[in-house]
C-alpha cells in the first residue's frame, strides 16, 4: 500500500480532510510530530508528503529549535523531487526554503471564510487563520490570490502545491476556530456568528482540495 506522510506541528491544527482523501484513495497514513519526535522519517518510504499548519512562524527557530530539523528534512524532500502539499505554515516553510521570504502580513490577520480567486476565474471559498504571508520563491507559479493578501497559493513544477489558507479544514475545526477568535486579530476577521453562518462552504472547499490532491499525487 502507498504511504502518505503528514507532518503535524500541533494537536489543534489537525490534518483534517487529508485523512479522508487518503482513505478514499488507498493511502496508508503516517504522522510525524517534529516538535515531539526527533527521529526523522525515512523519506524513501512515502509516495508523498502533506505539511500541516501551526501557530509558530518559520522565523521562530530560537523558540522552536525543531524547526531547523524540519526545514532540512523538507529541503531534502524537495531535492529528491518528492510530491509535497503545503498547508498554511507548510506553504510558508516551502516558500522560505525555496528562496522566498516569510513576513508578518502588515494589513493584519485573515481569519474565517475569505474567498480567493484563480487565474482562470474560479472562486475558492477559502478558510483562513494566518497573520503571516510570503513572497513567491523563484520558479513558483501563483495559482490563487485576493485583494487582501496577494500570495494565497502556488505551485512549483509538478511536485509542489501550497496554500496559505486551510482547504483541509473540517466542520468541527471551524467550530473550534470560531470559539477562539480574539480581539487581538485585526484585519479581515470573521466573528463567531459569521464563521458559523458560512459553515456550508466547508464542503465546496473540501472538493477543491481533493481535486488538487488528485492532481498532485495521482498524476
Amino acid at each position: 500500500m502507498k504511504k502518505l506522510l503528514i507532518i503535524q506541528h500541533e494537536s489543534d491544527v489537525p490534518p483534517g480532510t487529508t485523512l479522508d482523501w487518503a482513505s478514499q484513495n488507498g493511502y496508508a497514513v503516517e504522522i510525524w510530530h517534529p516538535a515531539e519526535e526527533p527521529q526523522i522519517p525515512d523519506a524513501k518510504a512515502y509516495a508523498g508528503v502533506v505539511i500541516c499548519g501551526g501557530s509558530m512562524d518559520t522565523f521562530e527557530v530560537e523558540k522552536h529549535p525543531w524547526l531547523q530539523t524540519e526545514k532540512k528534512f523538507i529541503r531534502d524532500l524537495i531535492e529528491s523531487n518528492m510530491k509535497i502539499f503545503g498547508l498554511c505554515l507548510g506553504s510558508q516553510l516551502i516558500a522560505e526554503i525555496m528562496g522566498g521570504k516569510v513576513l508578518i502580513h502588515e494589513p493584519g490577520w485573515e481569519v474565517g471564510f475569505v474567498p480567493v480567486h484563480t487565474p482562470d476565474g474560479e472562486t475558492i471559498p477559502a478558510f483562513h487563520w494566518h497573520h503571516c504571508t510570503f513572497t513567491l520563491p523563484p520558479g513558483a507559479e501563483l495559482i490563487a490570490t485576493n485583494d487582501f493578501c496577494k500570495n494565497q497559493a502556488y505551485k512549483i513544477g509538478d511536485s509542489i502545491i501550497a496554500t496559505q489558507f486551510h482547504p483541509e479544514t473540517t466542520e468541527d475545526w471551524i467550530r473550534e476556530c470560531a470559539d477562539e477568535v480574539g480581539s487581538h486579530q485585526q484585519g479581515i476577521v470573521q466573528n463567531k456568528a459569521e464563521m458559523l453562518a458560512d459553515l456550508h462552504l466547508q464542503k465546496p472547499l473540501k472538493d477543491w482540495y481533493f481535486r488538487q490532491l488528485d492532481k498532485l499525487f495521482k498524476s
